[in-house]
């Protein structure tokens, strides 16, 4: 039996949920506006429940369920076929990305090779350089007045900041975030796949740069890592390089514009983050917990088990729900509620993952979105929505804002 799970999620009296396979898909976008509701009511009726779209996949929405998926990768693995973070790279569909796709021992080793590059410390080390970029693009919107701040702001820093952590000099940053914004900002699959191939031929030159020169910097330190006495060959290199810019990119590039629209949406929260260091961590913390950038990943059954009494068959693909985790009423009592004053103790919430493959990049990220915000706020005074603006909220892989049309007051 198919239910409909549009707006709200149905059920039927008598059918046990989880022999009930919901018509959800996540790459819907008529989904995106009532994305939580539906995963709410999907979750209260049946926490792992069979989706017939997509070709048919397990979506995972409650927080136990969803933590052990993670945690357990024995049983469940990050590499899955065209489903979650994977699948926004298509054009190195074939190769696996060793960091992103692979798991425990191998994985391990990976992480440990380039973690040194995502300590607090080295992202606290990149904070100035954030915001002189920051700056920089602000400095040529202030005289406009208006803007589409997803496009000329919280699309233009992110990438530029990833390419400086991969080693890239200033004007190859420069023409990475030119490329990077073509190819996820195209409109057609022949726009798509020419930005694709144009951007794959660069950072392959990268790497070949790197196997005969290195420098210590990250992308160097990626292609000459030895794990399990080889070498990632260039196909492995190219997709996990396009995944480290996607997670650099477009997460936080996401996470900043859905900030945005919050801070817009309450006057009194804005000028408090605006004054207050800690309440602008709070507020940035609350905000990856209430709606995480990285909307779902994906994982596949390696072995017959069971999530939450559900039966699972080797093969079978699931899509981890992040964000319906930390809105679940058995372990948040008000999960559905925005509050920067939120005790952070236990439970701890899933919007930076967890599990081995929990977010490297979440201390850089927790830097990028704070120095983005402030100045931001500091450029911009007077900052709101322009008359009869209609945001149009995105969801999927990743959840975002299609566009912020602002204003501010101009000095």
């Amino acid at each position: 039996m198919v239910l409909e799970a549009g707006g709200a999620a149905a059920q039927v009296s008598g059918t046990d949920p989880a022999d009930v396979a919901w018509s959800f898909s996540h790459l819907d976008p008529a989904v995106a506006e009532t994305a939580y509701d539906t995963l709410g009511a999907i979750r209260r009726g049946c926490p792992v429940a069979r989706s017939g779209e997509l070709d048919g996949y397990v979506l995972v929405t409650g927080y136990a369920e969803i933590r052990e998926a993670a945690r357990a990768s024995d049983r469940f693995s990050a590499y899955v076929d065209g489903l979650g973070a994977a699948a926004v790279v298509t054009e190195m569909r074939e190769a696996v990305a060793p960091l992103f796709e692979t798991d425990t021992d191998h994985h391990h080793q990976w992480r440990r090779q380039l973690q040194t590059f995502f300590t607090p410390e080295a992202a606290a080390a990149q904070a100035q350089y954030v915001r002189a970029v920051c700056r920089e693009v602000l400095q040529e919107l202030i005289p406009h007045g208006a803007a589409d701040l997803v496009g000329a702001y919280a699309r233009q820093v992110p990438p530029v900041v990833i390419g400086r952590v991969l080693g890239l000099a200033e004007l190859e940053r420069a023409w990475l975030s030119e490329h990077v914004r073509a190819l996820y900002s195209a409109e057609t699959l022949t726009e798509a796949q020419q930005a694709g191939r144009t951007y794959a031929d660069f950072l392959l030159g990268q790497i070949h740069q790197r196997r005969t020169h290195p420098t210590g910097d990250l992308l160097s330190v990626m292609v000459n890592a030895q794990v399990d006495g080889r070498n990632a060959d260039d196909d492995e290199l190219v997709k996990m390089t396009m995944l480290m810019v996607a997670a650099g990119h477009l997460t936080t590039a996401d996470a900043c514009a859905t900030a945005i629209l919050h801070l817009l949406d309450d006057p009194a929260l804005q000028q408090q983050v605006s004054a207050d260091s800690i309440a602008l961590e709070a507020f940035v913390e609350e905000l990856v917990r209430y709606d995480p950038a990285v909307a779902a990943t994906g994982r596949t059954v390696m072995t017959d088990t069971q999530l939450g009494g559900v039966p699972l068959s080797c093969g079978d693909r699931l899509l981890l729900a992040w964000g319906s985790a930390n809105r679940d009423e058995r372990v948040f009592d008000d999960g559905d509620v925005f509050d920067i004053e939120r005790d952070r103790g236990a439970p701890q919430h899933l919007g930076w993952g967890a599990g081995e493959h929990r977010c490297l990049g979440r201390h850089l990220a927790r830097v990028e979105l704070r120095v983005m915000l402030i100045e931001l706020l500091r450029a911009l005074p007077g900052l709101r929505l322009q008359p009869g603006a209609a945001v149009r909220r995105t969801f999927g892989v990743i959840r975002g804002v299609a566009g912020l049309p602002v204003r501010w007051e101009h000095r």
